[in-house]
């Protein structure tokens, strides 16, 4: 059996999600199709000073769904084609069909929020998006999506302006409207959700950052591209040999512009009310820190993808 991550290190998961499966596959007079998988699952605490309340929420990216259609055009079945098995955990479980489970979880666990850390599809076509809208129409409870660059492009049609005008906004009806910034607010606590899927903060979405922390309660932020933390940097470039991580431009990272660089101070500046920052894009897990007035704890999810997620636990317990 393999283990489940507990905070970061490997525990023995129990079974009893397998078997009763297992059960359901064999009280049905078809059986069931479906492989049996085991869901890693990273469980964080966020602790903030002064929460009464205590928070469950559900932490997904890069999941990376595929789903192929009779419809589609040679060019889009063809690469999907190519990366299809790209997006599988080691059982051999696709993406789409995870993702379904994933939302199963989160109702059956009553979550009280979901997000959505972005390229939770592989590309924007209308079978992908049309799944999309379906699972995400399952949830019981409120989901936060920030997009990530795969999301929105095709690889014929990547970070292009017709991609910005033509596919973006077929998101926004999931993001609340405004694709580049989106708040979900918990009562005590806010998560604000900031695209940054082009490798820079979007620049419509520092005015209203900057207008969210000035009301001074608690926030975690949701972005897609990790910023430098610690070493996980050097772990990124190891992995992709290419800057995948916002900031030590110096040190082989993206060199932030003006508004990434001013986002970065407002979220590290000692009287900063951001208390985590939450991540994905390099396909693997890290726990670190940004480094500035003050340290801000960044969580990396691994790929949802391979079968893994992050429960973060809000609370404020020391």
């Amino acid at each position: 059996m393999k283990g489940k991550l507990i905070s970061g290190k490997p525990r023995i998961a129990a079974g009893c999600f397998k078997i009763a499966v297992a059960l359901l596959c064999l009280a049905l007079p078809s059986g069931c199709g479906k492989k049996v998988w085991e869901k890693q699952i990273t469980e964080e605490d966020i602790v903030i000073e002064g929460l009464t309340g205590e928070y469950d929420l559900l932490f997904l990216t890069d999941n990376h769904m595929i789903v192929m259609d009779e419809d589609d055009s040679e060019q889009i079945a063809q690469n999907a084609a190519s990366r299809f098995t790209m997006f599988q955990n080691e059982e051999g479980v696709s993406s789409a069909e995870q993702f379904g489970e994933w939302v199963s979880y989160a109702n059956e666990e009553e979550m009280d929020g979901v997000l959505l850390g972005g390229d939770i599809i592989d590309y924007p076509s209308e079978a992908n998006i049309a799944f999309l809208k379906e699972q995400l129409e399952r949830f019981r409870m409120p989901y936060l999506y920030v997009l990530g660059n795969h999301d929105w492009t095709y690889p014929w049609e990547y970070m292009t302006e017709y991609g910005k005008t033509a596919y973006r906004p077929l998101f926004e009806p999931y993001m609340k409207g405004n694709s580049a910034f989106q708040v979900q607010d918990f009562g005590e606590f806010l998560v604000v959700a900031v695209d940054n899927s082009g490798n820079q903060i979007d620049g419509e979405a520092l005015e209203e950052y900057e207008e969210v922390l000035e009301e001074g309660r608690p926030v975690i932020v949701m972005v897609h591209v990790p910023f430098y933390a610690g070493d996980l940097l050097e772990k990124a470039k190891t992995v992709w040999n290419s800057p995948v991580v916002i900031g030590a431009g110096a040190q082989g990272g993206i060199y932030p512009n003006e508004t990434s660089l001013k986002f970065m101070e407002l979220t590290t500046a000692e009287d900063s009310p951001v208390q985590a920052v939450i991540a994905g894009h390099v396909h693997f897990y890290h726990k670190g820190y940004m480094e500035g007035e003050k340290k801000v704890l960044q969580i990396v999810g691994n790929a949802g993808a391979y079968g893994s997620a992050v429960r973060l636990h809000v609370h404020g317990k020391s």
